[in-house]
């Protein structure tokens, strides 16, 4: 599927989903311009995309793609500005990158995002930030009801790096 094909199927998915919500700012809905520089960080197909709030209040849009050589990425990208955030490789547990440079395990990883939001741990994925840098990301469904919260953890130091809380989701989900 070419990349504007994908562009339009992923903008009328958007469209649906929210239809019900309350209206993005002109600025915030600027969901093409989004995911056009989400493409160019990473070409590929985009499996899942995700609306999430930070803590301090802005919106991202979060896009996992897969790219050309089976490389899982996450690019999150200003819902307001349409710059881009951060990039993240998706990797597996025994990625050497990944375990030289962690150290901390994922149980204290779990720990931590537990303290930040109590509830019950979803999932931990490990990331290598662009850089290379080494962090967790803690998925979990808070005691206190909301919206699915992610949690970075800095898997050099084991502090909390950032929480969001998920929005919404769309695409490809785990076991699809």
């Amino acid at each position: 599927m070419r990349s504007s094909e994908q562009a339009g199927m992923v903008a009328a998915m958007i469209g649906v989903l929210l239809a019900g919500a309350a209206p993005l700012r002109a600025a915030e809905s600027d969901f093409e311009g989004c995911l056009k520089t989400a493409l160019a960080e990473k070409p590929g197909k985009v499996r899942e995309m995700e609306i999430e709030r930070e803590e301090r209040g802005g919106k991202i849009y979060k896009f996992e793609i897969k790219d050309r050589e089976g490389k899982e990425w996450k690019v999150l990208v200003n819902a307001r500005t349409g710059r881009l955030v951060e990039t993240e490789e998706a990797v597996a547990r025994g990625n050497a990158a990944f375990e030289n440079g962690a150290k901390i395990s994922s149980e204290e990883a779990r720990r931590s995002a537990l303290e930040k939001v109590p509830g019950r741990v979803k999932e931990v994925e490990r990331k290598l930030e662009k850089e290379g840098t080494p962090v967790y990301e803690v998925e979990i469904v808070p005691r206190g009801g909301g919206g699915e919260r992610e949690v970075e953890i800095d898997a050099l130091t084991g502090k909390v790096r950032e929480v969001r809380e998920e929005l919404y989701e769309i695409g490809e989900q785990e076991g699809d």
